[in-house]
């Protein structure tokens, strides 16, 4: 199969911070016989033709109705091997994305999986539903907060199959609470229009946007903060600060702080972990921090200091700034938010499933190396 049409997809919109960072989202071609998605640990900005896994749908169908096992570990392995044996001949080194058995129930031939902040201000609101209901009437399906994997593509069957027997077509467009958006469509320029449709209604909501005009703090403490927030996360550990007027206005109180308090989606605990530091005295930084890598079992990837801002942390500077993006894409979820309801945060059962699952440690690992 070309896969020169999905390249192009991918690296337009993976090159296009306001729909993908880092390593997140997906994308897919198929026929009737095949599929090509993007592989695990790969990046949609740079992604290749090398990048895809190809897989057959005929044992990814027959996923859908297999008699997996009921425990959670149990059935997630069960069908972790059955995807892996899906894979065609050629590609057994590869990892397909965790939304392989997903992207199979669409009967088009391309698909776009992304997670805005824009659209996730929707989906990571506490009205998102309706709101949805209220901009895009019969234009969407809406999938309640899930488990990843192959539970959420079993309700994602079950909802796609009731959008169709209620509106008579098939649905193109799918909204993930607190996850992000799938696009379906046979031609580039349908998902084009697609995309750019839901983010028109969904700007014509919006009451603000994020300020992210500058900001001051003491710079000397800013530095020796910096230093002891390094040296706290690891021997060879990095820090920067971003301050800007909406994070100082974010981190003005514990109470402003509410709406970071809790991860927004999936991507935020892989790359900035499942909670943030929050501390209205940086004086006692040694005390707080080992206060919360106790509460946690890990040590802080953010910690967001009234009258500074968020300090980042990492062992290198790619992680630094990976970790950057993903905690500004949280504040504009947050900001948006406010424009749907409020922000909805992920379950703390959800969280610590999604922090321990297997698919998604190895998508940590892989963007680690």
């Amino acid at each position: 199969m070309n896969l020169t049409e999905l390249v192009k997809l991918s690296n337009d919109y993976g090159s296009n911070e306001d729909y993908v960072l880092a390593g997140g989202g997906n994308t897919s071609l198929k026929d009737d016989s095949e599929m090509y998605i993007k592989g695990s640990g790969t990046t949609l900005a740079t992604i290749t033709a090398d990048g895809f896994v190809g897989m057959d749908r005929a044992k990814l169908n027959a996923m859908m109705t297999a008699d997996y096992p009921q425990g959670d570990k149990e059935r997630e392995a069960a069908s972790l091997a059955d995807m892996m044996a899906a894979r065609l001949p050629g590609f057994e080194d590869k990892r397909p994305s965790v939304e392989t058995t997903l992207h199979n129930l669409f009967p088009f031939r391309l698909i776009l999986h992304v997670h805005p902040a824009l659209v996730n201000g929707l989906t990571c609101g506490q009205d998102g539903e309706k709101i949805a209901a209220e901009l895009l009437p019969g234009e969407h399906v809406w999938i309640p907060l899930s488990r990843p994997g192959y539970v959420l593509s079993l309700l994602c069957r079950e909802k796609l199959s009731e959008y169709k027997a209620a509106q008579g077509k098939e649905a193109q467009i799918l909204l993930l609470q607190n996850h992000g958006i799938f696009i379906a469509a046979d031609t580039r320029e349908e998902i084009d229009a697609l995309m750019e449709h839901v983010m028109e209604r969904l700007r014509s909501r919006l009451g603000r946007t994020p300020d992210f005009s500058a900001a001051s703090c003491d710079a000397g403490k800013a530095e020796s903060l910096k230093r002891e927030l390094a040296a706290l996360y690891s021997p060879n550990g990095k820090a920067d600060l971003l301050c800007n007027q909406e994070i100082l206005s974010l981190v003005a109180s514990r109470h402003a702080f509410s709406p970071l308090s809790a991860a927004f989606t999936p991507d935020h605990i892989v790359y900035c972990k499942a909670e943030f530091l929050y501390t209205e005295s940086p004086e006692l930084m040694d005390v707080k921090f080992k206060e919360f890598t106790d509460k946690t079992g890990y040590a802080p990837k953010v910690v967001c200091v009234k009258g500074f801002g968020a300090f980042i942390l990492g062992d290198t500077d790619k992680d630094v700034s990976t970790s950057k993006m993903l905690f500004l894409d949280a504040v504009k979820i947050a900001v948006y938010s406010e424009s749907f309801g409020g922000p909805l945060h992920m379950t703390p059962e959800l969280i610590d499933f999604i922090a321990n699952w297997e698919m998604e440690a190895y998508r940590q690992k892989v963007n680690k190396e």
